[in-house]
């Protein structure tokens, strides 16, 4: 069946949810997911699409976080379409398929409280701009706590932080990935670009010639071009690691939806997030991130701060072409 008239196979009632949680957050923006309508018109099966093209996540970690925020978008928009959604984790491998979760929606209640943070969720983006000194406020502070987030001050990372970016650009994997995710096209529904990424002429330069080389070859080109990023991390006026219970399926899917709620409870506060976790991706260093933060199972890190600046918008998949039969 064609995507056209795939999107048929969708309750009208559906659609407007469905694509309003296609902005759920992806690494590289590769929006891995995949929507299976069942015949009842209510029902929908998750999938995660694992492929080798998608960034380099062999123990699942990423996979499985992913679709939890997708989830948890998903939830968070329901009741503004006058929609709940029932989740029943599935987390389910059968080869390079993973049956995450199946989804009832359902109409809303009027009677039914709606979730706070619901009429903050369109409003969810990265901000990857420079951060003002600004302090968090308490109130911030104790509710992402309250989701398994440990706060700190971001100098406490930076050696760790500049030894992961060091490793990763030297890595072919990591910059293979980031050449395909990488679009010149701005309107592409897909991938990462450079206002995106707030790089600037000399930034884009370097990233090319990565891009070129395969990897950077040399300790002395590793270290400028982690220096901008260990910079902007460090100068933010908080992070925060989030924790799992183990790295389980069912533990790393609940992470996924406690960030994205920790990441919608930032913006609902008047504050930005920037994930940077690329000192957990890096397996050298994550327990380096765990011992310094006092953190046993960190899979999320990111800083926390102020910016009058705007977040440069990411683009989407039309909902016809992730759907499937």
């Amino acid at each position: 069946m064609s995507e056209s008239n795939l999107i048929n196979l969708i309750n009208p009632d559906h659609v407007g949810l469905l694509k309003a949680s296609l902005r759920s957050p992806s690494a590289h923006n590769a929006q891995p997911w995949k929507i299976r309508p069942l015949k009842d018109k209510n029902t929908y099966e998750l999938h995660y699409d694992h492929n080798d093209y998608l960034p380099d996540d062999p123990d699942d970690r990423d996979a499985y976080l992913t679709m939890g925020a997708f989830v948890e978008t998903m939830v968070l928009e329901a009741p503004n379409f006058n929609l709940k959604v029932n989740v029943e984790a599935k987390l389910k491998r059968d080869g390079e398929d993973m049956f995450i979760a199946q989804v009832e929606l359902s109409k809303l209640d009027p009677n039914e409280p709606i979730e706070p943070l619901s009429k903050f969720i369109s409003e969810r983006a990265t901000n990857r701009n420079h951060y003002s000194k600004e302090p968090i406020s308490q109130k911030l502070e104790q509710e992402l706590r309250a989701l398994g987030n440990t706060l700190f001050e971001p100098t406490l990372l930076k050696d760790v932080l500049t030894e992961a970016s060091m490793k990763s650009w030297a890595n072919p994997r990591f910059v293979r990935d980031l050449h395909i995710w990488y679009r010149d096209n701005l309107t592409d529904p897909d991938g990462f670009n450079a206002p995106q990424m707030n790089l600037n002429y000399i930034d884009k330069k370097g990233l090319k010639f990565a891009f070129w080389r395969k990897q950077f070859k040399s300790k002395l080109l590793e270290r400028l071009y982690s220096t901008r990023d260990v910079a902007m991390f460090t100068a933010a006026p908080k992070a925060a690691v989030l924790a799992a219970d183990d790295m389980s399926p069912a533990a790393l899917f609940d992470a996924g939806r406690r960030l994205l709620r920790s990441w919608v409870t930032v913006q609902a506060n008047g504050y930005h997030y920037h994930p940077f976790s690329i000192a957990i991706d890096e397996k050298s260093t994550a327990p380096k991130v765990a011992k310094l933060t006092g953190v046993s199972v960190p899979v999320a890190l990111y800083r926390i701060g102020k910016t009058d600046k705007k977040a440069w918008g990411s683009n989407r998949k039309d909902l016809s072409s992730v759907i499937i039969e």
